[in-house]
């Protein structure tokens, strides 16, 4: 019992600290199931708001999800709007989705299999398609009140380096307990702020689990970011050690400067031109 208390409290603080970077949303009960998976390419990486607002557009538009399914990438990405977070690249995963989901199940409606078998029908849909399995699993949480943890390897990776469960659990243990520890409303919290957190990171390039505040202006929650400070090496200039100076040479001692020469007496021309004669007096 302890331990769950222990796994509990650690799950919740990652979750609370993911929270303070792309906030606390409250889950969003879909009567839906396709829907559900809809909504969940809309918000990923776009705000609470505007992911709403682009869900209600595509409801006003279309008939239903087949009628959606027919449309061109471009009619979807017309209904997103240009300014909607990666228009271009959402517009291709809702068109993506309908179409593997008719595939699978040749009609729109799956009410009546998501009744029967389904459900692993879904589940296996990401082996043969482009569907996500964690967002297979988020809509089973939240259309069907399942109570499953939507999670795939790289968002477990994150919470392992996070601190939220121990390091060497499967990602099928990890499911399991997890699944176990937390209600449906904590399920859903944690796992959209793993896949947010992961969305962030890999656009930026990285293929390793970065701390919270990777790529922001805030210190990290967990004060992780401290940890990496004091762990990375000094990485200034080396001073080189200071040479012993030579020292001065001893100054040799001045010599005397020779007296000036005696004046040599002038002679000659110099001399005479030198003497002037005296002015005789005038004569009265």
């Amino acid at each position: 019992m302890a331990k769950a208390d222990t796994l509990k409290q650690d799950l919740l603080h990652v979750c609370e600290a993911l929270e303070k970077r792309y906030g606390r949303r409250k889950p969003m009960a879909h009567d839906d199931f396709i829907e559900a998976l809809v909504f969940q390419i809309l918000e990923l990486g776009a705000p609470e708001r505007s992911a709403k607002d682009a869900l209600a557009r595509i409801k006003d538009e279309y008939v239903d999800w087949n009628d959606m399914r027919v449309a061109t990438v471009r009619e979807i990405q017309d209904i997103l709007g240009s300014k909607y977070v990666r228009c271009r690249e959402k517009a291709e995963d809702l068109h993506s989705l309908l179409a593997d989901l008719y595939t699978a199940f040749r009609s729109m409606d799956i009410r009546e299999a998501l009744a029967g078998d389904g459900i692993e029908t879904l589940r296996a849909l990401p082996e043969t398609s482009n569907i996500r399995r964690d967002f297979v699993d988020r809509a089973l949480l939240l259309a069907l009140g399942l109570k499953v943890f939507p999670c795939d390897e790289e968002q477990l990776r994150l919470l392992k380096l996070l601190g939220g469960c121990p390091k060497p659990w499967t990602l099928q243990q990890a499911q399991k307990r997890i699944e176990e520890t937390l209600d449906v409303e904590g399920l859903d919290r944690l796992s959209r702020c793993l896949r947010e957190h992961v969305q962030m990171y890999q656009e930026a390039g990285q293929d390793e689990p970065q701390i919270i505040a990777f790529s922001w202006d805030k210190p990290d929650p967990l004060g992780m970011d401290k940890a990496r400070k004091a762990d990375k090496p000094k990485t200034g200039k080396v001073e080189k050690p200071k040479a012993d100076k030579p020292e001065k040479k001893a100054e040799k001692p001045k010599a005397d400067k020779p007296e000036k020469k005696a004046e040599k007496p002038k002679t000659g021309k110099t001399a005479r031109a030198e003497k002037k004669p005296e002015k005789k007096p005038a004569k009265k």
